[in-house]
């Protein structure tokens, strides 16, 4: 019963109270006019009259109070109710019709006070979810965020929006605020990438570059998960990261694996990239450009006699003297120790001959002095012209390189450029006869394997062993597959090496298994088998046959393999993974230039390329670059493995960067037979 039926039924009982009283006013008043009018009134009468009148009202009131008592419990009860004093209870004195009435009421007020602290105690849930919600988005790195199309406009963005940008959480939700703070050459392939993903409602990651509020730029990184509403508009939600730092250090990287760490020129690996280009221009456009081969006289005396540091100023102010003789629009590049290139894109025969001469004439133009001692400064220069002599990078700096060295037959400080006369004889000589010993070596059985462990380097537990290949000479010496692997893969006998490898290396395996010193195996493989189902078909078929354990297997594919064929490497990886074989990214860092490829390779191990760890003690370019490398590589979870570690001061650089494992002569030489025992004791190590 509510607060206004209350109040009706008190007001009604008050009323039939007074029409009670006012009848009985109305009677007395009535018989003292009948007296007055018989005459027949006297002061006693009138006396008694009044007193009667106060007597009627005094009981009337007090009738009245006795009757509303329990109403006014009510109504106090009800006013506790409203103003939310929902402990009040209700006790009348007596028994009568008001009692079911106010066992509803109690009834009713201890329900709602139950409620109140059901609904309390919610609140008090929900606040403490929200402000954990809170903590929880306040304390991620990253932008959480809602968007809708068009223009990736945000609903919703957290309070870390206020330091990735500078901008308040205010700004970041007014209209255009994406498209304003995005660089605008990045504007019109941002939005066909998002409204490309949108429409199919996937996910996706795109990398792009956002203004600060200081004025300079960062990288972002957003990652976004795509919902639909109920009229089937799209709404990307995800997380928006700064990857700054991240992609300064990815261009470190590529700068120094394109980049010689001596004099700033670009390396030979970006040189012959270079030179791709140059003559895939003057074929599309019909001209001629030449490539040149500088390689100094007489440098290793001067860097015997004089010392590394001074050999290291006697190359700087080489590479100094050649880039002042060339155009902008030609290359120069170091190629090696003593070795310089150059690439003039559009010149002909008489021009490369004018600058090749011209090169010489700066070098020879001023002599170097130490310790009051003039140095001599020469070279010797081979040309090859493209793409009329060849248009294949290797092929056309071989030919350079043996003009080169016809130059230097010639008396050295000379120019000579490449003719047919001057393609050595021996080398095709030599590839042929690698090739009959390959062959015989496959139906001799005179190929062996040698297995090198890799440990963590802090501990000397062998994790795996390598897989690695030599042939038994005629006088079983062993042979490096340096020596014939080219002739290999040239000749199309890659594939028939690889098998036996392959067979021979699981089959250790297993065997390993048996004798109950089980053993795991890293073998590698040639990027030639991606693509190849006969290949994943023999090494599934392989592993079944002798009962070896897959995941104790891991094949390793060259970085440079794996980029170049990426699909074909991600369908072979995962084919194998599938069983449980693991993979490693071998010589990784020489083909650094496509590291975000990384992300989209399902690799276990990568294993830093040994030319950036030979040096890693003296070094600083290298050092620099290998904890770029580690870095970048625990970002993915993805472990390290340095190759040829040939010391202990290696050793304490490639512990103090964080690299995990190790490989090389000073863990371990390659041996025919696994080591006993499953730890290499470092503090021997010598």
């Amino acid at each position: 019963m509510t607060v206004k039926k209350i109040i009706k039924m008190k007001l009604s009982t008050r009323l039939i109270v007074l029409v009670v009283v006012l009848q009985a006013v109305m009677f007395i008043l009535l018989a003292m006019n009948n007296a007055f009018q018989s005459m027949q009134y006297s002061e006693e009468i009138f006396t008694g009259a009044l007193m009667g009148v106060v007597i009627t009202l005094s009981l009337t009131a007090a009738i009245t109070y006795s009757m509303t008592a329990n109403l006014r419990k009510l109504e106090i009860a009800a006013k506790a109710m409203s103003i939310d004093q929902l402990e009040f209870k209700v006790e009348l004195e007596g028994k009568g019709e008001l009692d079911d009435l106010t066992g509803t009421f109690n009834r009713l007020a201890q329900e709602l006070s139950e409620a109140k602290k059901a609904l309390r105690k919610e609140h008090e849930a929900l606040e403490r979810e929200s402000r954990f919600m809170q903590a929880l988005l306040d304390g991620i790195d990253a932008v959480v965020m809602e968007a809708r199309l068009p223009g990736y406009q945000f609903t919703f963005v957290s309070r870390e929006a206020k330091n990735l940008l500078g901008y308040a959480v205010s700004d970041w939700l007014k209209p255009n605020f994406w498209v304003d703070n995005i660089q605008k050459e990045d504007v019109i392939w941002l939005k066909e990438t998002i409204l490309g993903h949108t429409e199919k409602g996937e996910s996706f990651t795109i990398d792009f570059r956002m203004s600060h509020q200081q004025g300079h730029t960062i990288w972002v990184r957003a990652i976004n998960s795509v919902e639909f509403d109920e009229d089937q508009r799209p709404i990307i939600r995800g997380l928006i990261l700064d990857i700054t730092e991240q992609k300064t250090a990815e261009d470190r990287i590529v700068y120094l694996a394109e980049h010689d760490s001596l004099t700033g020129l670009i390396n030979r690996r970006r040189f012959q990239n270079e030179l791709e280009r140059s003559i895939a221009y003057a074929e599309r456009y019909q001209l001629q450009g030449a490539v040149l081969f500088v390689d100094l006289d007489q440098f290793k005396y001067v860097n015997d006699t004089y010392g590394h540091q001074y050999g290291d100023e006697y190359l700087l102010d080489v590479s100094r003297r050649l880039f002042q003789v060339l155009r902008r629009t030609d290359i120069l590049g170091r190629l090696g120790g003593d070795e310089f290139g150059v690439v003039i894109p559009k010149c002909s025969f008489e021009e490369a001959h004018t600058v090749a001469l011209a090169m010489l004439g700066a070098l020879a133009q001023e002599s170097m002095e130490h310790d009051g001692k003039m140095v001599p400064v020469s070279a010797s220069i081979g040309v090859a012209l493209f793409p009329t002599q060849s248009a294949v990078p290797a092929d056309l700096l071989a030919k350079a390189d043996a003009a080169m060295y016809t130059a230097k037959r010639k008396g050295r400080a000379q120019v000579h450029i490449f003719s047919d006369d001057d393609t050595e004889l021996w080398n095709m000589q030599s590839k042929i006869h690698w090739e009959e010993r390959i062959r015989w070596a496959l139906a001799e059985d005179r190929f062996v394997l040698f297995y090198q462990p890799v440990v963590e380097m802090r501990t000397g537990l062998i994790t795996h062993y390598e897989v690695l290949l030599r042939m038994r000479g005629d006088n079983d010496q062993m042979i490096s597959p340096g020596a014939f692997i080219d002739t290999a893969e040239r000749f199309g006998l890659i594939r028939e090496i690889d098998s036996w490898v392959v067979d021979q290396a699981i089959k250790t395996q297993a065997q390993s298994i048996k004798d109950h010193k089980p053993v795991s195996l890293a073998i590698n493989l040639s990027g030639k088998h991606f693509g190849n189902l006969n290949m994943l078909d023999y090494i599934k078929d392989t592993i079944k046959t002798y009962g070896a354990d897959p995941q104790s297997l891991m094949f390793e594919v060259t970085e440079t393999e794996a980029v170049e064929n990426l699909s074909k490497a991600r369908g072979f990886i995962d084919s194998l993974r599938e069983i449980g074989c693991q993979f490693a990214l071998d010589d990784f860092g020489i083909g650094f230039s496509s590291f975000h490829y990384l992300r989209n390779l399902p690799v276990d191990y990568i294993k830093i390329d040994g030319s950036f760890v030979r040096g890693l003690h003296v070094d600083t370019d290298d050092r620099l670059f290998v904890k770029a490398i580690v870095d970048l590589a625990k970002g993915l979870n993805i472990p390290c493995v340095a190759e040829f570690v040939e010391n202990s001061h290696i050793a304490d650089v490639l512990i103090e960067l964080g690299v995990e494992l190790g490989q090389g002569y000073y863990l371990a030489k390659p041996k025919a037979e696994f080591i006993d025992g499953v730890i290499i004791d470092l503090h021997k190590r010598g």
